[in-house]
């Protein structure tokens, strides 16, 4: 099913550049698992590039990247209630699998 390729292999993907931009931007890793609503060591496996094996093949995609990205920034300049974030998320699934 669509939904379980999704959470299996494009969320934590999805997730590990979300991550990455929030760090990157000076946020410290629990601050961005608040924002994502994970635990600390989610965001420290997806730094450590554990979890999350598809980055690359979404970030090939422009429009995917462009939304993500996107997302990043929203994140960085305010917290998004966990159900706006899903929202979020199914807008990307969207574009993954239109």
């Amino acid at each position: 099913m669509k939904c379980e390729i999704f959470v299996n292999n494009y969320l934590p993907a999805i997730r590990a550049i979300i991550a990455n931009k929030l760090i990157n931007s000076g946020l410290t890793q629990q601050e961005a698992a608040d924002k994502l609503y994970l635990s600390q060591g989610a965001i420290a496996l997806y730094k450590k590039q554990v979890r999350g094996k598809r980055v690359k093949e979404l970030e090939e995609k422009n429009e995917i990247k462009e939304r993500i990205e996107e997302l990043a920034g929203k994140l960085i300049s305010k917290n998004l209630k966990e159900d706006e974030l899903e929202k979020e998320y199914l807008d990307i699934f969207d574009l993954i699998f239109g």
